[in-house]
């Protein structure tokens, strides 16, 4: 995701830290750090890590045209779910159909076969 990297090296400046200390203090490698600064992409935990390491709202580091939802939208989408759920029930519900027909049709051949010929039958 998208992090404001200018945002990130001047907490870290303000404070007088270097981006190995900043790096030990959110228990991050220093490569990470840099990479941060560099790029400005972060995973979920890394931006987390340094939020809480800066003492800084983690929202605050986001990019400023990345919305605040993106980065709870990239860590859980339901709406696949939401497209799926509908055709899981109706493939259950044409699955329990079928198999009670097809129970159906064998038990009724089965008492047909027991009344033809009760001797077949191990009632």
């Amino acid at each position: 995701m998208k992090i404001d990297a200018n945002r990130i090296r001047t907490l870290r400046e303000a404070r007088g830290w270097s981006q190995e200390h900043l790096a030990a203090v959110a228990g991050l490698s220093a490569r990470t750090v840099q990479r941060l600064e560099a790029e400005g992409k972060a995973s979920h935990e890394s931006r987390m890590a340094v939020a809480a390491a800066l003492e800084a709202d983690s929202v605050q580091l986001l990019q400023a045209d990345t919305p605040p939802q993106a980065a709870s939208a990239s860590m859980q989408n339901p709406s696949h779910l939401e497209k799926i759920i509908p055709w899981a029930m109706l493939f259950l519900l044409a699955l329990a159909w079928f198999g009670y027909s097809v129970g159906k049709d064998l038990a009724v051949r089965d008492n047909s076969r027991c009344a033809d010929n009760p001797v077949q039958c191990k009632h």
